[in-house]
């Protein structure tokens, strides 16, 4: 388990957008029902099904939300980055985690925000309610934009836009990008079968727009990349 000092955990609480802007008494109040936990790449954070107890902040790492099919099979939901928090609105409304999540770098440390201590606090301090009501609002128009951009979107138009937003280094004409996640769970991500992610890629290659080695992308034609962003290349 990371240590951490409380004034250290306040801080980091604090830069959350769940909790930005709160004063500090209050996250003192939060922080004093918070742990920090440390989880190596597949380490189980929560099981889908079993009693809720936390929500979570990433404060190093990464984590995959995902679900089990009936055949035994993954579905990943979402990424959650350093910087955000996930399980809020089952922490708040649900008996029981409705997803399970799993640590998808070494390390992933979290800030854990027990549940019991953390409603009671929230039934009793409306400024955490009104700031936690922006922050999933947020949110909830995010994930609004990703539905209609699933269902108005080519596959490849939503792969290219990908590419272009993933953090980039210049080298010599071309732009060198890394993915994220593994290619399974972005073809998850993007509402396509790995497949389908892995043929976009190769016809790419073929046509000189990308070139892939490993997680290593280098885009050679950016123009025509953002043609197909704009799912207007053929």
């Amino acid at each position: 388990m990371d240590r951490m000092h409380d004034d250290e955990v306040r801080r980091a609480l604090g830069a959350f957008p769940l909790f930005e802007g709160l004063p500090p008494p209050t996250l003192a109040r939060i922080a004093a029902a918070t742990r920090p936990e440390s989880h190596e790449e597949g380490g189980l954070v929560v099981r889908q099904g079993e009693p809720c107890r936390a929500f979570f902040g990433v404060l190093e790492g990464a984590v995959r939300l995902f679900r089990l099919r009936p055949d035994g099979r993954e579905h990943v939901l979402h990424r959650v980055a350093a910087g955000s928090s996930f399980a809020e609105a089952a922490a708040l409304t649900m008996p029981n985690y409705p997803a399970s999540a799993a640590a998808a770098a070494t390390p992933t440390r979290l800030l854990a925000v027990a549940r019991e201590p953390f409603l009671r606090l929230f039934d009793g301090d409306p400024s955490i309610g009104r700031r936690m009501v922006a922050s999933l609002s947020a949110r909830l128009v995010h994930l609004v934009g990703r539905v209609e951009e699933l269902s108005a979107l080519s596959a490849g138009a939503r792969l290219a836009r990908v590419l272009l937003d993933l953090p980039s280094r210049a080298d010599g004409s071309s732009l060198r990008v890394e993915l994220p996640l593994a290619k399974k769970d972005l073809a998850a991500q993007l509402g396509i079968t790995p497949e389908t992610l892995s043929r976009l890629l190769r016809r790419w290659q073929d046509r000189r727009v990308v070139s892939i080695d490993g997680a290593r992308v280098e885009i050679l034609d950016a123009a025509r990349l953002i043609a197909l962003a704009e799912d207007v290349a053929p």
